[in-house]
């Protein structure tokens, strides 16, 4: 039997399931593509899908609120499925405690849980948009999006939007939710010290890259060449934005463009366990 590939799971998988496929998006063409991807998954194992649900609504909000995760409870509870199938568990429950709740609701159901974010069958090789990374050592990338975005607070919600459902799109198989914050923090950081005196409209661009290797790479290009401090800030000794990713497990680092009029600051990240 082939492996499969990586993801995260609760409780005690069967060969011969019957699943019921989930996921919380922003629109439905991206719930109708991740719903897809889910199905190639389970496909894949031999499972058979007996329900594809999806919600629009925040990650942020309460799952007895959510009209498609009804349907999935009503299957799992009344044994129409054995498991559950979706992206990522922060879909389901956002906050630490409520993923204790559902894991604790699942095995006593019993019921098992995949989430194949990190699996290969989530990868498109969409490329739409990408703009060229600075030089840099590491492997060659293999995947990436960008996309520019005002240089105002109002954009930071739509940043994390984004990123959400690219990282999941690019298949990084590292942990998303960290991912989101190290970029919030450096989309916060071009807004605050990059933003143009005169008050006059500028733009910041984010580009998320995948190399070969599945190392991460964020970038944040914004219109200002200048950083302070920057050798104190990167370390962690000046602010706590850039000492908080890097205890997210994030290498920060940034470079002038060739022009002089502009910098980039660049986070990496690999795959594995957020540093504690």
């Amino acid at each position: 039997m082939p492996a499969r590939p990586p993801y995260e799971a609760v409780g005690t998988l069967s060969d011969t399931a019957s699943v019921v496929l989930y996921t919380r998006a922003f629109t439905s063409q991206i719930a109708s593509h991740t719903l897809m991807a889910l199905q190639d998954f389970a496909v894949q194992q031999g499972w058979t899908v007996v329900h594809e649900v999806y919600d629009l609504a925040p990650l942020e909000s309460a799952r007895r609120h959510r009209t498609g995760w009804r349907t999935v409870e009503r299957a799992l509870v009344r044994g129409e499925a054995t498991g559950l199938l979706a992206p990522a568990e922060q879909e389901i429950a956002w906050y630490a405690g409520d993923r204790v709740a559902l894991r604790v609701w699942l095995l006593g159901i019993p019921a098992f849980a995949v989430y194949p974010q990190a699996g290969s069958c989530l990868r498109t090789p969409d490329t739409a948009g990408a703009v060229a990374l600075p030089s840099g050592a590491g492997a060659p990338v293999d995947r990436q999006l960008s996309r520019s975005y005002p240089l105002n607070p109002a954009s930071l919600r739509q940043v994390r939007t984004d990123a959400i459902t690219r990282l999941t799109v690019l298949g990084w198989p590292g942990n998303i939710m960290s991912a989101v914050r190290v970029l919030a923090i450096l989309t916060a950081n071009a807004i605050v010290h990059a933003t143009p005196a005169s008050g006059t409209d500028a733009q910041m661009t984010v580009l998320l890259a995948v190399t070969e290797d599945d190392e991460l790479r964020i970038d944040v290009q914004d219109p200002s060449p200048k950083f302070r401090d920057s050798e104190a800030a990167l370390n962690g000794e000046k602010g706590r934005g850039l000492l908080e990713a890097r205890l997210l497990g994030a290498e920060v680092s940034w470079s002038l463009a060739e022009d002089g009029r502009s910098k980039t600051v660049r986070a990496r990240m690999v795959p594995g366990e957020v540093p504690a």
